[in-house]
């Protein structure tokens, strides 16, 4: 995968998962932005943009759940949708297991989608 065609795919991936009227805060947007630039760096970076895509998500969680003492706790305590759920739990297992150096571009675009997902598909707490 080419840098433009990794560009292309954070740009439509962003596209087809952030609602319209999204307001980005400048926490999210610098993580938003440092997990882009890794992204978009080639092969060379995938472990960076899978280890980047996990910590940020561990970082939201804990923020979403301040009471939650574990992260798998925090997971069910979160307001998040289910798909984003599953996708940000592959891409908890996929930074666990992934050498560094070793990961394909292939889990870097799932490590990208559970991060975009988390993201962009939580659904707000009830009033």
């Amino acid at each position: 995968m080419t840098d433009d065609e990794r560009f292309a795919f954070c740009h439509q991936l962003q596209e087809q998962l952030k609602p319209k009227n999204f307001w980005v805060t400048d926490f999210l947007a610098v993580r938003l932005m440092e997990v882009e630039f890794a992204f978009c760096n080639g092969e060379s970076a995938n472990s960076e943009t899978i280890l980047l895509c996990a910590k940020f998500c561990e970082e939201l969680l804990y923020l979403k759940a301040p009471d939650a003492k574990t992260l798998s706790e925090c997971m069910d305590k979160s307001t998040i949708s289910a798909a984003a759920k599953s996708e940000v739990d592959t891409l908890l297992t996929l930074s666990q297991s992934t050498a560094l150096g070793m990961a394909t571009t292939a889990q870097a675009c799932a490590a990208l989608s559970g991060f975009f997902h988390l993201v962009f598909t939580r659904r707000l707490p009830p009033p």
